[in-house]
């Protein structure tokens, strides 16, 4: 669990909550656009989107040897993309690098892992992963923060690089494989073991909840430090309270195994989703107060939600299939996180305002929480 944990961290800190405080920069120094820079996040997200579901298949089959190994290689592309000047440059280093990262490090990869092979039983085993996950954002945001001031942009995106290289080796270098002991293996055809889940109704609401909170999910933690600063806050303070914000999720995990023992895992998620979204309010108040409030409360409620998502998706699917499957819900969350940053960014250059932002994620996590089901009432491995 260790190992997957620094491999979250290092993986998550340069592939998704880097960007967020690099866009500013990025947008002082190169003169990209907001709409431009969420668009090399969108395909970026694109890329995990259909990565995810091809690394789940590589690791039913190879394990993890393999998916980290590629995921040390997509972080020497990101390293290079610092050097990168234009706009097609950029692009294409950049997306193509967090995008495979992503597709080979996230959640939908360690939990799988996770969920088959670690100490405990699934459930523990996931929240000890997210737990040591929960670390990443206090660390990186400000670290980063620190970094850009000190250095710049560039030197930052050079060392959050070399960091996750160095994460994803030794992850590869510890990885037990991630194939299943308890079944006979994958289905022959991934094709058919996708369609057999998607026409379970319990899945297809999943899915579509999934797909409305990676919408938000991806939309805030890209834009919310520039959400802070456009409400009057320095770069330096924006980042210590999405920092603090990241700190929070701390405590929204650990108190997972707590709520599993009082509810299942669905409406555990559906509370979380509603606090979100009302917690998400706060960051237009404009000063540090409101700022705190809104780490505490967006923190502990997303900390609580990714757990509680991998753990409601191995209620929901088969186990013989588990890393495809885990795949194919983070594809959808990725998918649908694509379109968010492209859209908020869109918003906000032509109001010259980052409030639609945060108003689009708040509707979003609404709409999940509405649309999630309960319990699933089908066949698959259940995690006490």
């Amino acid at each position: 669990m260790i190992s997957l944990g620094v491999m979250t961290c290092t993986c998550y800190g340069a592939a998704f909550y880097a960007y967020g405080i690099l866009v500013d920069p990025i947008h002082t120094e190169l003169g990209f656009s907001l709409t431009y820079l969420g668009a090399v996040f969108g395909v970026a997200q694109l890329l995990t989107g259909f990565g995810a579901s091809i690394a789940g298949r590589l690791l039913d089959h190879w394990g993890g040897k393999l998916i980290f190994s590629i995921q040390a290689l997509a972080s020497l592309l990101l390293f290079a993309g610092s050097w990168s000047h234009s706009p097609v440059a950029f692009a294409i280093l950049f997306s193509s690098a967090l995008g495979v990262m992503a597709a080979t490090g996230f959640y939908h990869v360690s939990t799988a892992i996770a969920g088959r092979v670690g100490p405990a039983g699934p459930g523990k085993s996931i929240t000890v992963l997210t737990v040591i996950g929960a670390f990443c954002s206090p660390i990186y945001l400000p670290a980063g923060a620190v970094l850009i001031d000190q250095a710049g942009w560039r030197v930052a995106v050079r060392v959050l690089a070399l960091v996750a290289f160095c994460g994803a080796l030794q992850a590869a270098y510890f990885a037990r494989g991630g194939a299943s002991d308890e079944t006979s293996g994958p289905s022959p055809s991934a094709f058919r073991a996708l369609r057999s889940a998607i026409h379970r109704p319990a899945v297809r609401r999943m899915l579509l909840a999934y797909a409305f909170a990676g919408f938000s999910f991806s939309t805030m933690l890209v834009y919310q430090v520039p959400i802070m600063i456009d409400q009057g806050l320095a770069l330096g303070t924006a980042a210590a309270i999405a920092g603090f914000r990241g700190f929070c999720q701390l405590f929204g995990r650990v108190g997972v195994i707590a709520a599993l023992a009082k509810q299942e895992a669905a409406l555990a998620l559906r509370i979380s989703y509603v606090l979100a979204a009302s917690g998400s309010l706060f960051i237009l108040g404009g000063n540090v107060g409101l700022g705190v409030v809104y780490g505490a409360l967006v923190g502990t409620s997303l900390g609580a939600s990714t757990p509680l998502q991998a753990i409601h998706a191995q209620e929901t699917f088969d186990p013989e299939d588990l890393g495809l499957l885990m795949g194919l819900q983070h594809s959808v969350f990725a998918l649908a996180g694509a379109i968010g940053p492209v859209t908020a960014g869109l918003a906000a250059d032509l109001t010259n305002s980052q409030t639609p932002t945060v108003w689009m994620a708040v509707c979003s996590l609404l709409v999940a929480a509405m649309v999630l089901q309960g319990k699933p009432r089908i066949s698959g491995a259940s995690i006490p």
